[in-house]
């Protein structure tokens, strides 16, 4: 009897640990739910373009061929749907014919003779016409984001302020889509270039895209704890990648039974939705200051980074100055003769003394808070401020890997749908198809990227940011001569890793500098992007123009010239950061002793 209670006595506290091991697993779940409060919004935001995808690709070509080249609504419809009636433009000539609908092209309806031929001349042109535009149009757009980003990310940093960065690119949204129903509306009255020109200028003036990501990010960094943060990135990155794969699929659907009006109509009141939700559910954070880093209790206290003040003559007497508080006094008499609290002035002194740094500036009109030109100062200088085990050299290597990631994919966006329809016959919803699968294979991609080669496997980030730029190389060049469905598809599976470089760049810069200025290294990160829409849309518009006849794939080959430098990049990250852990591993050896601790970390994505 004796021994069955001894046996139900240990069995006691053994059950009562699991419960409490399962109660600590359940409230760290719990509790990570607040790092999730950026993602409603961004839903949103996102949702309103990935459910009108198929519209607003369609849109401007639609546009072009009815309005700006005259062709009647029955052969329009037919261009962007020509697998339909099995039309195949491959044997037609288009060279010294005339630009636009002919009057005899006004009565033309299906099966009549040469129907198929001006099918197909109205297609080739009304792509010409909508890529001049795409190429003109994104050089004005890049402005607007480089100069709202040469002061938003110090702007951010210097106030704190994160909120009004996240809800200004979504009114610039909501008034592009506002110019996109009102060329719907106006349809046969406004040309092509007032919706295509909107959609682009407007969203730019309030920074786009680029400005919102930039806001994004730096909330994400600032309210993770560190060793979550990548986690975070990934968790962030996946959901990207997985809005679109819900959205997609049904977005030739609804621009079926929607059209153009009441489809932008509902992307509108998407971003309605999106602004009310950051005002009244996202609260302002603050960065954790380096003094809350826990000290280990056997070392000495360290010496302050600054020297105490000139004190006059008998400032340790109180009678002798009367305009210094208590605190200040403490602030600057740094001595302990409480034997049993060694750290307790050094402790206060440091608060104090961060204290003092992080007092808000005076407060000023938004615009000329703003627009202060020393944040473009502070913002052109933070990439070359020298910084220990190379930091800098590091810093610019990012910033030139983010430049020839984005820079070719801008030039590249407005030609995907364009070039399934010309070379391979596809439709809307063949297109929101593929690119359904392209954003499940991304979001299987970025998981083993992020959950097993790094959380698992402990793959560097610089490798997993090699991996994914040799992915990319290859994926290229199958797109370019990909001549059916089946090898388009092949092309879609090996570019899954598409989402790894920049989560690789932005954790390596991430390890690299303060927390206090991450915003702005997301704002240099983020000037690149714009000033990648300088260079690369002009470009591949007029290679796309020059080779739509002949071979449309071109433009995928041109992307090359830069894909292949950025493997390189990598590979120089990878070198400097392995050459950078092995001298801290060789230093805390030295040592000789367990306090010693690398002085940056070896930038795994499982250390941060």
């Amino acid at each position: 009897m004796s021994q069955q209670n001894g046996i139900s006595a240990n069995a006691a506290p053994e059950a009562e640990t699991e419960s409490k091991g399962a109660l600590v697993y359940l409230k760290k779940l719990w509790m990570y739910r607040k790092y999730l409060v950026i993602e409603p919004f961004f839903f949103f935001y996102l949702m309103a373009s990935v459910f009108n995808a198929v519209a607003m690709q369609n849109f401007p070509l639609d546009k072009a061929c009815r309005v700006n080249l005259g062709y009647n609504k029955i052969v329009c419809d037919t261009t962007l749907d020509k697998s339909e009636l099995g039309i195949e433009c491959e044997g037609f000539n288009f060279e010294n014919t005339t630009l636009g609908a002919t009057s005899a092209d006004g009565a033309l309806t299906i099966g009549s003779m040469g129907f198929n031929y001006t099918v197909c001349k109205a297609e080739v042109e009304a792509q010409k016409l909508a890529a001049d535009v795409s190429g003109k149009r994104a050089p004005i757009a890049a402005i607007f984001p480089l100069i709202v980003l040469l002061f938003a990310g110090g702007w951010s940093d210097r106030y704190n302020k994160r909120k009004p960065c996240m809800i200004m690119p979504i009114v610039g949204e909501f008034l592009s889509f506002s110019c996109l129903l009102i060329s719907a509306i106006f349809f046969d009255s406004l040309p092509m270039e007032f919706g295509a020109y909107c959609e682009a200028i407007v969203p730019a003036l309030f920074g786009g895209l680029t400005f919102c990501l930039m806001a994004v990010y730096s909330y994400i960094t600032i309210a993770t704890p560190e060793e979550d943060r990548v986690f975070r990135f990934g968790i962030f990155a996946m959901f990207i990648t997985a809005v679109p794969f819900i959205g997609q699929p049904i977005s030739g659907f609804l621009f079926q039974q929607l059209g153009y009006i009441f489809s932008f109509c509902m992307a509108a009141s998407f971003q309605i939705i999106a602004i009310l939700y950051i005002t009244f559910f996202i609260q302002e954070v603050k960065p954790a200051p380096k003094s809350d880093v826990k000290v280990d209790e056997e070392l000495p206290p360290p010496l302050p980074a600054h020297g105490p003040p000139a004190l006059n003559v008998g400032a340790d007497n109180l009678a002798y100055e009367p305009a210094v508080g208590v605190d200040e006094v403490d602030r600057v008499k740094n001595v302990s003769f409480e034997l049993n609290s060694p750290l307790q002035s050094s402790d206060k002194a440091a608060h104090h003394l961060s204290k003092a740094e992080t007092v808000e500036p005076p407060r000023r009109s938004f615009l000329r808070e703003f627009f202060d030109p020393t944040l473009v100062i502070d913002c052109i200088k933070f990439p070359l401020i020298k910084r220990p085990n190379h930091g800098r050299m590091l810093l610019i290597l990012l910033i030139f890997a983010y430049f020839l990631t984005l820079g070719p994919v801008s030039g590249e966006n407005d030609y995907w749908y364009r070039y399934t329809l010309i070379k391979l016959n596809w439709n809307g919803n063949d297109f929101s198809f593929f690119f359904t699968f392209s954003s499940a294979a991304a979001l299987v991609g970025t998981f083993i990227g992020t959950a097993i080669l790094s959380k698992l496997l402990k793959f560097a980030d610089s490798t997993i940011g090699i991996l994914s730029a040799v992915a990319i190389v290859i994926s290229r060049i199958l797109f370019a001569f990909a001549k059916d469905t089946k090898s388009f598809y092949v092309a879609g599976v090996v570019d899954m890793f598409v989402s790894l470089r920049v989560i690789a760049i932005k954790t390596i810069g991430s390890s690299i500098v303060e927390g206090e200025e991450l915003s702005k290294m997301y704002s240099i990160f983020g000037i690149s992007e714009p000033i990648g829409q300088f260079i690369f849309p002009p470009i591949f518009s007029a290679i796309y123009q020059d080779t739509v006849e002949s071979f449309p794939g071109a433009i995928f080959l041109f992307g090359e010239i830069f894909y292949v430098p950025n493997v390189l990049v990598f590979v120089l990250c990878y070198i400097i950061l392995r050459r950078n852990k092995n001298k801290s591993k060789d230093t805390s050896a030295e040592t000789g002793n367990g306090n010693a601790s690398p002085t940056t970390p070896d930038c795994e994505i499982t250390s941060l």
